[in-house]
Parts: C-alpha cells; sequence; structure tokens
C-alpha cells in the first residue's frame, strides 16, 4: 500500500503547517474585509458540520461492523453503502478536510487555503487510491458499482 503518512496525522501536520504560514506571514489575511463574528461564526459552522460527518461516518462504519482503520483497509468486511456514505466515498477525510477549512478560516490567511489543497492531493494519492484499489479487490463489482453511483468527495 502507498499509505505513507496516516490520516490523523497529515491532519496534525497540515495544521502546524497552517500554523507556520501564520507566524511567518501575519500579513497576508483577509481580517480586513471579513468581520470577525462572520469568521467566527463560518468557522464554528465548519467545525459543526465536520463533526457530525466524521460521527455519522464512524456510526455507519460501527453499524456495518466493518473496519474505521485507515491504515488496514483490507480487513473491511463489507461494502457501506448506506447513510452518509450515499453522498460521499470518504467522509471521514471530508470531515477533516472541513475541520482544516475552519482552521485556515479562524487563522484569517487565504495561503492556508493552499495547505489544504495539498492535504486533499496528498490524502487523495496516498490514501484513497490505494484504498479503493484494495476495496475493488477485495468487493470487486459491489464496490465498483457503488464507486460509480457515488462521488469521491461530495
Amino acid at each position: 500500500m502507498e499509505l505513507k503518512v496516516i490520516p490523523v496525522l497529515q491532519v496534525a501536520i497540515a495544521v502546524i503547517l497552517m500554523s507556520l504560514l501564520q507566524y511567518y506571514l501575519p500579513d497576508i489575511t483577509f481580517s480586513s474585509y471579513i468581520a470577525s463574528s462572520v469568521t467566527i461564526s463560518l468557522v464554528i459552522l465548519l467545525m459543526v458540520i465536520a463533526i457530525v460527518i466524521g460521527f455519522l461516518a464512524i456510526y455507519s462504519f460501527r453499524v456495518h461492523q466493518t473496519t474505521v482503520n485507515p491504515t488496514k483497509p483490507e480487513t473491511s468486511s463489507q461494502v457501506v453503502d448506506s447513510g452518509i456514505y450515499k453522498y460521499s466515498r470518504n467522509p471521514m477525510y471530508l470531515a477533516m478536510l472541513l475541520a482544516l477549512v475552519a482552521f485556515a478560516c479562524y487563522l484569517q490567511s487565504p495561503l492556508n487555503l493552499l495547505i489544504c489543497g495539498l492535504f486533499v492531493c496528498y490524502i487523495t494519492k496516498y490514501q484513497i487510491v490505494p484504498e479503493e484499489r484494495m476495496l475493488i479487490k477485495l468487493f470487486g463489482e459491489d464496490y465498483v458499482s457503488y464507486k460509480n453511483k457515488v462521488r469521491r468527495w461530495l
């Protein structure tokens, strides 16, 4: 498997990179264009959505009694295609991305959105694509059919 860094650690690395960008380039900001109350509301909204999506994703896996461990997709027992998984093949990663976007908004630096983009590229190449290959190997046409019906992110 191509997995290089576990997803939670990828999020931590992204948060560290965002914090470093904010520290070293504090003048690149959109705080003068958007009221702080709007920013805080957006951050809270994004975090609530991220938490709900993450909870629903984990709950769906638990209901179907399959693994949530991203480092061992080969231990999956079935294709989960109900609940939140009717709308996204990767709601856990989507929740992580939304949390990162919320943090980028909190820091009010447009440069941090580039880190969010890097997160999407990295997790797609080194986590999602290898997972999908393993799931096709495990579940064959069931997973291919699901993959053809449901988008990767949204």
